[in-house]
């Protein structure tokens, strides 16, 4: 089989593989060269001297006098090695890259080892002054230090009995420890007054070295040595010139001359550089592929997979779900989107087997499909998001209405205990730090707000149903910092409050019932899904909520106070007026619980909706573009 039929084979089944559909390629006239190429290149050499503190420790090395000597025979040591004028750093960057050249070509750059020479450097001790001692600040340089059995006074106080006059007789004696002095002699310096300097540990003398470290950069440069190149060789060299180093041949030192001025060693070296070049035929359309290199890499493709993934590419975002997911499912499509997601490069744009037109066709079709995805995710959002908030509204009215019921003594303090409207002003003070949460220091109530900040933060950003900024996950923190207290400790406290009081099952049961029974109506309405059985579930509810009613007042007539009907309606308005006041008292927090619980479930379940139909594309960087991968 031919070199051209080969690489016929090779696109054919390449294009039918990425892209889903027969590739009609057929490739012509081939133009094989061995382009002869001369190259130079070299490196320059950058060098540094690198400080070192070494305390009281002296290191070896060459003594200079003081820190700032050692410096300046450093850096003139550096301007040697640089100048060329000492070899002795040019011998040990030979031994690093000489030995083989070729392989060293692929260097890019390389660190070089320290000099050997390390220049050092001595300071008198700032902090004794090159004594090596430092007065003791015990006895601060007295040497003495106050008895501790006298406590400094020389004498100390006895008691002695007296038998002849049976009495006991207090008196002072002179001390035994110290003589009557009152002193003695101090513990930490020994009665010297000095003690060892702890910074140059009694030495007197701080010790610096300075080594000299480099870096060698390589450059390169490229000329032909003969015309038989094609004409994109030289685009092919800068982008993949590393990949000919096996065809590298007499290799010479050689001097530093032109653009590689500078570099220490410069070598030149010849290389041969087989290329081919077809004449690609898709659709009546010519088009030019260039490989180079031994291994016949590709340099140009000539974007010879075009009509096959635009014939794929073109119905993306079209409208048509199972076109959308054949095509995101399409290895060509998958890669163009990747690349563009991860904003990396492939061989398959960046060789051109798909030319940029295509890729930029392809994106604007596939955003065309993020637009209307994201459209969808949202639609009808705001009246479900209104509805819901009634709903949870409503709940939280029966919910504070059972309570009032059950617990009336505590529903009837609620207007003593703090409610959402005065919490603003107990936050100013707890981070005024005007009082202390729990009995400790007022300060730690800073630790604890940044405490239960960050945990917040870290929670939200790991918990949360989707990823969302970092604004937006600082301000949710926020949120939860300010509330979170606020929330915890009323419920702590109104618990603990609520049940030192005796429940009143009968009452909730009765003024609860009335409420709680109206959601049968709406279940009766929305739980038919044929619309004629609609109003017959809205008659159902309405019986069973009647009797659920009636049966109410029959077991309030047997275990409740009332018996009698028109007193049972009586007590019951009585009961829902002190219920009422209650939920007036608390108005503000049913309205933001149900804002809150309206809002964020609304979102989480329509955007759970999305991701189930996102999903079903089977695509991850579509997941991705959709902010959905979690």
């Amino acid at each position: 089989m031919s070199q051209l039929q080969q690489f016929q084979d090779f696109i054919s089944n390449n294009g039918e593989k990425l892209t889903g559909v027969d590739v009609p390629v057929i490739l012509s006239d081939e133009q094989a060269k061995q382009a002869q190429l001369h190259v130079t290149f070299g490196w320059r050499i950058e060098i540094g001297v690198n400080a070192h503190d070494h305390g009281s420790r002296r290191p070896a090395g060459v003594n200079c006098g003081t820190s700032s000597d050692a410096s300046y025979e450093a850096n003139k040591a550096a301007k040697e090695y640089v100048s060329g004028r000492d070899p002795l750093f040019n011998e040990r960057f030979i031994n690093i890259l000489g030995p083989d050249i070729s392989q060293n070509f692929l260097i890019k750059n390389t660190r070089l080892n320290s000099a050997p020479n390390t220049y050092v450097g001595q300071d008198m001790c700032s902090r004794c002054s090159g004594t090596g001692c430092t007065t003791c600040r015990s006895c601060y340089g007295s040497g003495k230090s106050n008895c501790y059995s006298c406590n400094g006074s020389g004498r100390k106080s006895v008691s002695k009995y007296d038998s002849y006059n049976d009495r006991t007789v207090y008196t002072t004696e002179s001390c035994s420890s110290c003589y009557g002095s009152g002193n003695s002699t101090c513990s930490s310096c020994n009665g010297t007054g000095d003690i060892t300097c702890k910074t140059c540990n009694g030495g007197g003398y701080l010790y610096y070295s300075y080594t000299i470290d480099g870096e060698a950069k390589r450059s390169s440069k490229w000329k032909y040595t003969s015309s038989d190149y094609h004409e994109w060789t030289g685009d092919f060299i800068k982008r993949t010139g590393l990949n000919l180093v096996h065809g590298l041949t007499d290799i010479t030192e050689v001097d530093v001359e032109g653009d590689l001025d500078g570099c220490t060693f410069v070598y030149a070296f010849t290389a041969t550089l087989p290329t081919l070049q077809f004449t690609a035929s898709i659709d009546k359309v010519n088009t030019k592929m260039c490989f180079a290199g031994k291994q016949n890499l590709t340099h140009d493709a000539g974007g010879i997979y075009d009509p096959a993934v635009w014939q794929v590419g073109q119905r993306l975002g079209a409208g048509n779900k199972s076109h959308d997911a054949d095509a995101l499912a399409t290895p060509a499509i998958k890669n163009i989107l990747e690349a563009d997601a991860t904003k990396s490069d492939i061989a398959l744009l960046k060789e051109n087997w798909v030319s940029t037109d295509i890729k930029d066709a392809v994106l604007a079709n596939y955003n065309s499909l993020i637009e209307q995805l994201k459209k969808q995710s949202v639609k009808g959002i705001i009246p479900n998001m209104l509805g819901r908030f009634v709903k949870y509204g409503y709940w939280f009215l029966t919910l504070g209405i059972i309570i009032a019921l059950l617990f009336p003594q505590f529903a009837h303090e609620t207007q003593m205990r703090m409610g959402i409207m005065e919490y603003p002003q107990w936050v100013l003070a707890v981070l005024t730090a005007d009082f202390a949460l729990f009995g400790i220091h007022p300060l730690a109530n800073y630790v604890m707000v940044l405490g239960l900040f960050y945990l917040s933060y870290q929670l939200i950003k790991r918990y949360y149903w989707k990823n969302i900024g970092k604004g937006k996950t600082l301000t949710l923190a926020l949120g939860v910092t300010l509330l979170f207290p606020h929330v915890a400790l009323s419920l702590y406290y109104n618990t603990l409050n609520a049940f030192q009081h005796p429940p009143q099952l009968i009452d909730a049961l009765t003024g609860g019932a009335l409420f709680a029974g109206l959601y049968l109506l709406v279940l009766g309405v929305s739980k038919p899904k044929k619309w004629y059985l609609k109003p017959i579930g809205l008659v159902v509810a309405a019986a069973l909520y009647i009797a659920i009613q009636f049966a109410i007042a029959l077991l309030n007539g047997a275990f409740g106070e009332t018996a009698d009907q028109i007193k049972y309606l009586e007590e019951l308005g009585r009961l829902l007026t002190s219920a009422l006041l209650f939920i007036r008292y608390n108005l503000v927090e049913i309205l933001l619980l149900s804002l809150l619980f309206g809002y964020f479930l609304t979102r989480r379940h329509f955007w759970n909706n999305a991701k189930s139909k996102v999903a079903d594309y089977n695509s991850p960087v579509l997941l991705k573009s959709m902010n959905m991968e979690r």
